[in-house]
C-alpha cells in the first residue's frame, strides 16, 4: 500500500472526489480490493477512540482533522513523528474534488475512530 501510494504521489496522479476516492484507489492498485481489506476498529466520530498501538504502516484511518476545523478526515498511516504527542506522517489527499496530488502530512491522531487494513 504504502508503494502502491508513493508511486501515485511521484506520478502527481490526480483521482477526483474525496480522500476516500483516493484510498480506495490506492488500495485497489496494491491489490487490497475490498474483499481483501478488514476493519481492526470501528466506532463513532465522537468516540471512543482506536488506541494507537493499534496503527500499523499502510493504515487506513479515519479521524478527527483538529488542524482543519474539526472535520473528519481519512489518510493512510505512515509512520510515527512524535508517537507522545500523537503526531504521525501521513499519505494524505485533499479530496473535494481539487486537482490536487496526494502528499505527506502530519496529522494529530488522538481522534482515530475506524481503522481499515489490507489483507
Amino acid at each position: 500500500i504504502l508503494e502502491s501510494t508513493r508511486l501515485m504521489i511521484t506520478n502527481q496522479e490526480i483521482i477526483l472526489g474525496s480522500c476516500w476516492d483516493f484510498i480506495n484507489a490506492a488500495y485497489d492498485r496494491a491489490g487490497f480490493t475490498s474483499k481483501f481489506r478488514q476493519t481492526v476498529f470501528k466506532s463513532k466520530q465522537q468516540g471512543p477512540y482506536a488506541d494507537i498501538s493499534e496503527f500499523q504502516p499502510g493504515d487506513w484511518l479515519y479521524f478527527i482533522n483538529h488542524s482543519f476545523g474539526d472535520v473528519e478526515h481519512s489518510s493512510i498511516f505512515v509512520a510515527w513523528t512524535d508517537k507522545e504527542k500523537k503526531i504521525a506522517l501521513m499519505i494524505s489527499y485533499a479530496g473535494g474534488n481539487q486537482a490536487k496530488p496526494a502528499r505527506y502530512k502530519t496529522y494529530d491522531l488522538r481522534s482515530v475512530y475506524y481503522i481499515i487494513r489490507g489483507k
